[in-house]
């Protein structure tokens, strides 16, 4: 059965341990930035709700195009196994011909090439982050983010966060 993008589920009240614990591992694993999590806000140029206030979205920082691109494309590969509903691509790391609006992956979906006037809003080479999104389940429990993570570190590749 395939799994359904949640998106904004009601805002909760402060940080979830499942997110948080997936930011820690993915900073210290390889080496990324956490540039925030919980946030109770609207969408960036919208006046919907942003899925940060559910706890269960993350942006997450780097410094190596190709390294982050490595990790992005195992993490949706993946994806069910470590709970993942959604990841922006925002300067178009994991696709040659998307470095100036960016891509994005849902689960359900599939990626997404974004355009000018069909984009997540931060488009191009400077936009260095990861949006990233959990699924309930994940976000509400660091136990079930490190029982996954432990299975599946033991078939990823390390990158080298060096470069």
């Amino acid at each position: 059965m395939t799994r359904k993008y949640t998106g904004w589920d009601g805002n909760a009240t402060g940080k979830l341990a499942g997110t948080e614990k997936f930011v820690q591992l993915m900073c210290e694993r390889y080496g990324f930035k956490n540039l925030g999590t919980f946030g109770i806000r609207a969408m960036r140029g919208s006046d919907r709700p942003s899925v940060h206030g559910t706890g269960r979205a993350m942006d997450l920082g780097w410094s190596n195009p190709t390294t982050a691109a490595q990790v992005a494309l195992w993490l949706v590969d993946n994806a069910d196994a470590i709970g993942l509903d959604e990841l922006h691509d925002y300067a178009g790391t994991t696709k040659k011909g998307c470095e100036t609006w960016g891509r994005g992956w849902r689960v359900g979906r599939g990626w997404k090439d974004f355009t000018a006037t069909d984009n997540a809003g931060t488009p191009g080479p400077s936009s260095r982050w990861y949006h990233l999104e959990l699924s309930p389940e994940f976000g509400q429990s660091d136990r079930a983010v490190v029982k996954a993570w432990k299975t599946l570190t033991k078939l990823d590749v390390r990158v080298d966060t060096a470069k």
